[in-house]
């Protein structure tokens, strides 16, 4: 449960948030518009609201991208200890490979090569013949897990919940409590819908990379 937590509330994972705060502040602006001045014309409104939802269509699929990671065992190493240590395998077969990748990295110094140009050729050359006996097990991409959508969502919802609670405590609330809660529900909302979208691309992806490489 306290990983769970741990991962829902890691806030910092939000990428590209000046993207989605400027998608609110217009969104905010649109209904404050709606609501106060209720213009005639409502199609300059139509655009406003328009642009807030572009703008958070971007993000969503911008912060996706900037969460796509290139699989450990592809990243670029220099070093053969780091680079066999971060591999997910027991401790023996770790212990095997990293004998192996250093006595082919002694060879290469033996024919003039540097320490550090061995080792990044030891480990390209691994990665290149990994890479193409990929197994049904390994695709070259990793992504992330998103839980800190639902931390976001879970923050907007309540927040949410506290304008709305001061809304029905006051006989005439101001119009600030309705535009602070309507916009932080539909975006809270819409949170939880995201990462739902996330994880169905996810699979999307993962299948696809199952299916070219197994």
């Amino acid at each position: 449960m306290r990983n769970w937590a741990r991962k829902v509330f890691s806030l910092a994972e939000l990428r590209y948030s000046p993207v989605l705060l400027l998608s609110i502040v217009v969104c905010v602006v649109a209904y404050t518009i709606d609501e106060q001045i209720d213009p005639q014309d409502q199609l300059w409104l139509a655009v406003t609201y328009y642009i807030s939802f572009s703008l958070a269509a971007l993000w969503c699929g911008i912060n996706y991208i900037g969460h796509i990671r290139v699989n450990n065992l592809y990243r670029k190493h220099g070093d053969i200890g780091a680079y066999v240590e971060q591999l997910v395998m027991d401790a023996e077969d770790k212990t095997e490979l990293r004998n192996f990748l250093e006595d082919f990295a002694a060879d290469l110094e033996e024919q003039g090569r540097s320490g550090e140009e061995a080792a990044k050729e030891v480990i390209s050359q691994f990665q290149v013949r990994e890479f193409l006996a990929m197994s049904k097990h390994t695709v070259p991409f990793e992504t992330h897990g998103h839980h800190y959508l639902l931390g976001y969502g879970i923050l907007l919802l309540g927040v949410c919940a506290m304008a709305t609670s001061v809304e029905m405590l006051l006989a005439q609330p101001p119009l600030v409590w309705l535009i602070i809660s309507s916009v932080s529900g539909v975006y809270g909302v819409s949170l939880f819908g995201v990462y739902v979208l996330y994880k169905l691309l996810d699979l999307f992806i993962y299948k696809k990379l199952k299916n070219y490489f197994s």
